[in-house]
């Protein structure tokens, strides 16, 4: 279970009640089922719902905001499960790129020098060299790295948590 700084708490992240996982409230607490379909599910249609491809959407649906530290949470989570429990932040995988990119971005006070979350996915097929379509546990355990690395207890709309759900509800039921 995590816990806000206001005092609210989650627990059990369920991605299978959720449509677009980012309907929360100020205290980390899902609001209840919606029917709506994310922008990273529209960016996911057609394409296949792997964990890099979920990625991909992510970069594609807020590939211009800085990365921060949320974002590499929620990429090594989706790293790990890709390649498997065996990553190397320290071979030049995506994790280490995003995190080397937070560093820099620290350091920089300009957002239009920041690198973005795109910089980072770009090179993704070079540097994820397996991947396996998104099921429901990596969907969870993406959305749930993402909250507990966030310093306001939400994940961001149409980045990597919700792509990664998104991509999950298309292998789940490719009808959408």
């Amino acid at each position: 279970m995590g816990s806000s700084e206001d005092g609210g708490n989650f627990t059990n992240i369920s991605v299978e009640e959720h449509y677009s996982v980012s309907q929360s409230s100020p205290g980390g607490q899902y609001v209840g089922p919606t029917e709506e379909i994310s922008t990273a599910a529209e960016a996911l249609i057609g394409r296949s719902t792997t964990l890099t491809e979920a990625l991909k959407a992510a970069a594609m649906n807020v590939g211009h905001k800085p990365v921060e530290t949320t974002d590499v949470a929620a990429i090594k989570e989706v790293e790990t499960r890709a390649v498997g429990d065996n990553i190397e932040d320290d071979r030049g995988g995506v994790t280490a790129v995003a995190s080397e990119a937070v560093a820099r971005n620290e350091k920089i006070g300009k957002k239009d020098e920041k690198t973005n979350l795109s910089d980072v996915i770009a090179e993704i097929d070079v540097k994820v060299t397996r991947d396996k379509s998104v099921t429901s546990e990596d969907a969870e355990a993406v959305v749930q790295a993402e909250l507990n690395h966030s310093p306001f207890n939400h994940i961001i709309p149409g980045g990597v948590a919700e792509s990664v759900a998104a991509a999950y509800k298309l292998n789940r039921n490719p009808s959408f």
